[in-house]
């Protein structure tokens, strides 16, 4: 009997050892996923780049600006290096560096191209061929050098530009001149030469043409004579070479527009070598001369009633500085933007200084203010 037990207890076990090892029925599953695929969120559009800023609190404290002239051998330059100076380093902890361009456009040039490999924060440019300084603008702005012109606009470079306003004061003068010698010699027609830079647009459009503009609105159109602007751009000695062939050529010249202080001395130099160059008590004799920048000299000239130097177009060389150095440091810290189209102008006042309209005390009282001088009359007469 207990056999019997032992054998039925063994097969139940079996029993349940075979069940136990059955696979469990499949669970139910979830129906198919669509097989379109799923949506996903367009991705966010790519950040733009910020405008750039400066930081906040930035200063031209500790500024260096490369600061332009086309020649130091003019009195106007000289004198608006040393306001820049000081003016930048009063007013702003600058410091100012002078760049001689030696009255050279490739000396100019290469002033421009050593910017973007300088310690330079700053540069205000002033020089003569647009074309072939552009590419070293381009690389200065580049390198985060703010960069500004002074007297021309760069091409199309866009950046700010200080100009005096001479349009108005050359316009003036040549209406002034005309008249003055209609009045002296009202049976001799006006035959007028310019000595400068024909092929600059600012020099053509500043000094040039609205100085014969000037002598056109006294006669009238075809009532002159215009030989038109002789390239005198080498300087002083060019200008008396060229003027002397003139006077060879067209004798009969008798209104003559220097258009620099320092190409002044070539073409007075040339009139009296021909004996001419006179006035007698302040009436015109041989031709009348107006000039630019006003120097002592001309000053001389221009009160001396027996020579025919008789009006300069008075460019103020500190009032003009300042704002050459205020605009450099306001595209330095991004006040004013550094590249434009087209490029933004400023313009600054002139003084027609002449014999006819003001009287040496008053010229002498501009100079002395302008250049930062204290002279006298003896001291400038003699």
């Amino acid at each position: 009997m207990r056999k019997v037990i032992v054998i039925f207890l063994s097969l139940l076990f079996v029993v349940a050892m075979l069940a136990g090892c059955q696979p469990s029925a499949p669970a139910e599953t979830q129906a198919p996923a669509s097989e379109e695929p799923a949506k996903t969120e367009a991705p966010a559009a790519p950040a733009q780049p910020e405008e750039p800023t400066e930081p906040e609190g930035k200063t031209a404290e500790g500024m260096k600006i490369a600061y332009f002239v086309s020649t130091m051998a003019n009195e106007f330059h000289q004198a608006r290096a040393n306001a820049a100076i000081k003016y930048a380093k009063d007013k702003y902890g600058a410091e100012v560096t002078i760049m001689d361009g030696k009255s050279d456009a490739n000396v100019m040039t290469q002033n421009v191209d050593m910017l973007a490999t300088s310690d330079f924060n700053g540069a205000t440019l002033h020089i003569w061929e647009a074309d072939a300084a552009k590419p070293g603008v381009e690389a200065a702005i580049a390198q985060g050098i703010a960069v500004t012109s002074f007297f021309s606009p760069l091409g199309d470079t866009g950046i700010p530009t200080y100009r005096s306003d001479e349009a108005g004061g050359s316009k003036q003068m040549g209406a002034d001149a005309a008249r003055k010698w209609i009045e002296a010699h009202p049976d001799k027609k006006i035959v007028t030469v310019q000595l400068g830079w024909p092929d600059n647009r600012e020099v053509k459009t500043g000094r040039t043409d609205p100085f014969v503009e000037g002598i056109e609105s006294v006669v009238g159109a075809g009532n002159y004579v215009d030989l038109g602007c002789i390239d005198c751009s080498a300087g002083a000695d060019a200008t008396k070479e060229a003027l002397s062939n003139i006077l060879v050529t067209n004798p009969e010249v008798n209104i003559i527009y220097s258009e620099a202080g320092d190409l002044t001395p070539g073409t007075m130099a040339a009139l009296i070598d021909a004996g001419r160059g006179k006035m007698d008590n302040g009436k015109p004799l041989t031709e009348i001369v107006c000039s630019v920048d006003c120097p002592l000299s001309e000053i001389r000239d221009i009160f001396n009633p027996n020579s025919s130097l008789k009006a300069s177009l008075g460019l103020p060389p500190i009032g003009t500085s300042e704002a050459i150095i205020d605009l450099i440091v306001k595209v330095y810290l991004g006040e004013i933007p550094q590249v434009s189209q087209p490029a933004q102008e400023f313009f600054g006042p002139v003084q027609v200084v002449d014999a006819w309209n003001m009287t040496l005390d008053e010229v002498i009282k501009w100079y002395n203010e302008q250049f930062g001088t204290s002279y006298t009359e003896a001291d400038i007469m003699g």
